[in-house]
This record gives structure tokens, C-alpha cells and sequence, in this order.
């Protein structure tokens, strides 16, 4: 950061920190210049726009500097401070879990769709949780409903653990590693249950990803030469899970929708399948019910 006569404000700051990131490529320059800034003011984001004529301390600059320079190495935000935004919920997250995009809000809006229609006590199984965002959101808003959230990982269960306390949540959501539909020995009450979430690593291997998906961890990322192994083992066992009626979403990858189709039509348990675009129109999640 240029050093210059007169001192730092918030705004200048951010101003200058939004063009150096733009050279540097980092993704959403603006808005990465704020979660950083707004981490070490300890404030939130809204809150720097009343603070703009503000000079942060020394020791502020300090920590700022340091978090932008490792941010123009590509080194995720999200890690940065710690934490991310899902479904209006603070997150906490770490490299050991997969940070949450918007994309995966598809997930927890047929989650809930589904379950708040059932107007009864239910139960939702989260595959590849990881830091159990799509579990904890859904739980927050159909009070009814248990959710058991399963990750291959066991650091990304603590976390998924930990944000399920942190949300008040850890009595009906339920943490436990696991490798995809492998039920816990402890968790017998999800034999059957009303809805499957996946957000499966779907990326083939060898295909290149973006700068700060690289510090992402592998295991969440990438599933074997077309990207869909994991899918592959996960849709033929969703069946023997799911009551019937119940429904079964899965994010993919771009152009993965004709092939996940295929996959579910190969069971002969599930209706037509429902692809499902994000807010960018690419085809992102499928779902389908449990004839």
C-alpha cells in the first residue's frame, strides 16, 4: 500500500485498495476491499459508509496491509477473516471446507419449499456438508424439521459443528463424518428420510480452476477424469434413503445436467428430474422426487 503525506481515511482506502485489486485480478475488487477493511475496524460492511472520513490507527493499517497483500496473492477473503455470508447467515469457515457460494441457495430453497409443505415434523440428510451452511440454513427456517449433516472430512464436521452451535442449532442439526450415504451407527432416525442436499465435488481432475479456488481443499473439489464419481455413487444410493415422495437435489458442474439426468433415470426410482438454474442462468442443480 503507498505510503503518502496526508493520512489514511476509510475511504481512500477503500478507493485505493479497489484499483490495486483490479490490477491483481481478485474477484469483486469493491466488495473485497470492504469485508477486509470492515474485519480489522471490527464493524460491519454498512458501516463504513458512515465512517468514511475516519483514520484508522496505526496498528489498523498495519493488519490491513497485511490481509490485502495476501489477498492479491488469490488467497481467498472468506479464509481471510474467517467467515462468509450464506442465506443471510454468517458462516464460519476455514481451508479446510469448501467456501459457500450463492449457487448452492438453490439447495436450501427446495429444502425448505419441500419440507415446510409436508406441515409435520421431518428429516433432511446434508451430504458433503462441509461447513454446514445448506443443513443450518434450512434448519433456521423450517423449525420442524432434523438434519443430519455428513462430511467425508473431520475437520470440515467440526466446523459444520461449530456454526450449528454458533446458530443455536446443534440440537437438530446433527454433525457427523461420514463417507456420502454411509449412515452414522448413531444415526438410525435418518434411515428414511424426507429430503437428500448435495453439494458433491463435481470438478474433473486436471481441470484448471480459478486462482483462489486453488487454495480450496482438493478433496471438496475434484471427482475423478469427468467430475462426476462422486455423483455417481451418490445418486444410486439416494433411493434406499429417501421415503417415498421424498425429493433429492445435487449441484453439478457446467455442462454436468443431461449426464446427472441419466444418472437418476438409470435408478428407475425417481420422477422426471428438474433442472435448476443460478442467478447467473448456467444449469447448476437437479431435483427430483422419490417415486
Amino acid at each position: 500500500m503507498a505510503e503518502r503525506d496526508k493520512p489514511w481515511t476509510v475511504l481512500g482506502l477503500l478507493n485505493w485498495t479497489k484499483g490495486y485489486f483490479a490490477q491483481a485480478a481478485v474477484n469483486e475488487p469493491r466488495l473485497a476491499a470492504e469485508i477486509l477493511l470492515a474485519h480489522v475496524l471490527t464493524c460491519r460492511r454498512i458501516e463504513l459508509y458512515t465512517r468514511f472520513e475516519y483514520c484508522p490507527s496505526p496498528e489498523e493499517l498495519a493488519a490491513y496491509r497485511a490481509l490485502v497483500a495476501r489477498a492479491q496473492q488469490h488467497e481467498p477473503v472468506a479464509y481471510l477473516v474467517g467467515q462468509r455470508e450464506f442465506y443471510s447467515m454468517r458462516f464460519e469457515v476455514s481451508p479446510e471446507v469448501l467456501i459457500p457460494r450463492p449457487e448452492t441457495e438453490i439447495l436450501v430453497a427446495e429444502a425448505i419449499a419441500h419440507l415446510r409443505a409436508l406441515e409435520r415434523p421431518s428429516r433432511m440428510w446434508d451430504v458433503c456438508t462441509g461447513c454446514g451452511c445448506a443443513a443450518i440454513a434450512t434448519a433456521r427456517h423450517v423449525p420442524g424439521v432434523h438434519v443430519l449433516a455428513t462430511d467425508i472430512s473431520a475437520p470440515a464436521v467440526d466446523v459444520a459443528a461449530a456454526n450449528a452451535a454458533r446458530h443455536g442449532l446443534s440440537q437438530r442439526v446433527v454433525c457427523r463424518q461420514g463417507d456420502l450415504l454411509s449412515l452414522p451407527s448413531d444415526c438410525e432416525e435418518w434411515r428414511q428420510v424426507d429430503f437428500i442436499s448435495a453439494n458433491p465435488p463435481y470438478v474433473a481432475d486436471g481441470e484448471p480452476v480459478a486462482p483462489e479456488v486453488e487454495h480450496e481443499p482438493e478433496i471438496a473439489l475434484y471427482a475423478g477424469k469427468d467430475g462426476l464419481d462422486v455423483a455417481r455413487r451418490l445418486i444410486r444410493s439416494a433411493p434406499d434413503f429417501l421415503a417415498p415422495g421424498g425429493r433429492f437435489a445435487v449441484e453439478f458442474g457446467m455442462g454436468q445436467a443431461e449426464a446427472v439426468c441419466d444418472l437418476l433415470a438409470e435408478t428407475d426410482a425417481f420422477d422426471d428430474p428438474q433442472v435448476l438454474c443460478d442467478q447467473q442462468d448456467l444449469e447448476r442443480t437437479v431435483v427430483a422426487t422419490r417415486l
